[in-house]
């Protein structure tokens, strides 16, 4: 039969997470604070904007797009948050907004 392999072996993956759950603790660098700011403030004025199905943003959802940018750093081994990381948040809320 057709077996798949896991792109990775199961101990180091467990080991990869600890180690990334006890040594990597990202802060945000400026550009991706200002990233964070200019983002959340699109979100908030396309929430706004009549007619349109998305839910205005919070501080709640600032939050999360915080937590995520710092799990997508923590996942790249990084200790600071850097654009990329916030753009991907961005995306993955969106996306997560838009199926809701």
């Amino acid at each position: 039969p057709n077996v798949v392999q896991p792109p990775m072996d199961h101990s180091l993956l467990r080991d990869y997470i600890a180690y990334a759950r006890e040594y990597i603790h990202p802060e945000l660098s400026d550009l991706a604070t200002r990233e964070l700011i200019s983002s959340y403030l699109e979100m908030r004025r396309m929430g706004s904007a009549g007619g349109s199905r998305t839910i205005s943003a919070t501080p709640r959802q600032l939050e999360s797009l915080i937590r995520l940018s710092e799990a997508f750093a923590k996942m790249s081994f990084s200790r600071v948050v850097s654009r990329s990381h916030v753009k991907e948040a961005v995306r993955l809320m969106r996306v997560a907004t838009q199926a809701a």
